[in-house]
């Protein structure tokens, strides 16, 4: 394939869907039609019958189920989130832990999962523009299952048309949508490592990096011109730090000392894009012209949109594959434009969010605006500043 037409690939729409209990299948078959680009370690995309589901299980810890895989999800209670749950609990083998802010949502939308076949999921509250509620959530975690073999940091918010802050002074955009996941995934980490096999972490991204671009001396999106749009540059700019923080935790994890020891070398990193979903996602948009595009047929199904996150949450397809950006391919730089709704290719995503050091400037600013200390990295806190 041309790097052009991978360029065109790479910019569909943001992703999710869901797919049957992991098993043997081809790529193609997982998909709807060939994945494309050169995943992990330069090697194709290939199916093993003794993937991950071949894993040891440790111990489990009080009130997890005995040797079952343990799935966080933030976000679940609604949208592409709810959706993966449901489908992750109705696999065997499987323990969904739905992160939400309203723990009444959650208890009711973890009973309507039940109510559908599947298993009930646990429940725990997560504030991600909130990092004190990060840390009692992974503290929480750890105590009830002791180990996290995907996490998939699903929960968003999108062109917010006013400027607001988080409990952390964090512009609420960039607080929800990366800060928060980033000290999340540091403050998992320590369950993260203590599933065995290659556990995995799936970072929802979006078309939308396309027009992200990361002002330095303003990531908080302060003063007259640092929040225009009403809020689509910032967000853009939020799911562009989405695969900064995807390709750059790839890399560390694999370069950290002592990484073969500590077992970071063996957790898999990879960005979503679902497509352009007819979800709740646009409820705060100062002009929702969603409905619109869903009336010409501009959008895809939930269900077709939740297809790519889970995959590369569970499916053997993704097992030892990692760095890599999933795009819908309906969208319209997917296949140009004519793709099949709900297909997904590993694909390139804009030629900005492949700088590096961008993405380690990026890594440093996120550290210090979270607190965040990386110690599993062999990393220390950077002073507390808000960009």
């Amino acid at each position: 394939m041309s790097a052009a037409a991978s360029a065109r690939l790479a910019l569909a729409a943001p992703l999710a869907r869901r797919l049957p209990a992991p098993r043997a299948r081809s790529a193609a078959r997982a998909f709807g039609r060939p994945l494309v680009g050169t995943p992990a370690r330069s090697r194709t995309i290939a199916v093993s019958s003794a993937s991950s589901d071949a894993d040891a299980s440790p111990s489990p810890a009080s009130g997890s189920t005995s040797g079952n895989k343990v799935c966080v999800i933030t976000g679940a209670n609604t949208g592409l989130g709810f959706i993966s749950a449901r489908e992750i609990s109705r696999t065997p083998g499987w323990t969904v832990v739905m992160a939400v802010r309203d723990l009444r949502k959650g208890a009711d939308a973890a009973s309507r999962i039940e109510a559908s076949g599947a298993s009930r999921p646990d429940v725990l509250e997560l504030d991600l523009a909130d990092l004190r509620s990060v840390d009692a959530f992974a503290t929480a975690f750890a105590a009830k299952h002791g180990r996290c073999d995907v996490l998939m940091n699903n929960a968003g918010v999108m062109a917010l048309p006013e400027r607001a802050l988080s409990l952390d002074g964090i512009e609420m955009q960039m607080a929800t949508n990366h800060m928060g996941h980033f000290y999340l995934t540091c403050a998992m980490m320590p369950s993260i490592l203590a599933a065995p096999g290659r556990p995995r972490v799936v970072n929802l991204s979006s078309v939308a990096h396309e027009w992200g671009h990361v002002d330095f001396e303003n990531v908080n999106s302060e003063g007259f011109l640092g929040y225009p749009a009403s809020g689509w540059l910032t967000y853009g700019r939020t799911k562009l730090a989405n695969l900064y923080f995807t390709y750059e935790l790839h890399r560390r994890l694999r370069l950290a000392p002592g990484a073969s020891e500590r077992g970071t070398d063996r957790v898999d990193v990879n960005a979503v894009h679902p497509g352009i979903v007819d979800t709740d996602l646009p409820r705060s948009l100062l002009l929702n012209f969603y409905p619109a595009l869903k009336r010409s047929g501009g959008l895809i199904t939930p269900e077709q949109g939740v297809r790519g996150q889970i995959a590369a949450a569970i499916d053997d397809a993704f097992y030892d594959v990692s760095g890599k950006y999933i795009a819908e391919q309906s969208g319209p730089r997917g296949s140009g434009g004519a793709g099949v709704k709900g297909a997904f290719e590993v694909s390139e995503s804009s030629k900005y969010s492949y700088d590096a050091e961008a993405a380690a400037r990026f890594w440093k600013v996120s550290k210090a605006m979270t607190g965040a200390a990386w110690e599993v990295l062999g990393e220390k806190k950077e002073p507390k500043i808000i960009y």
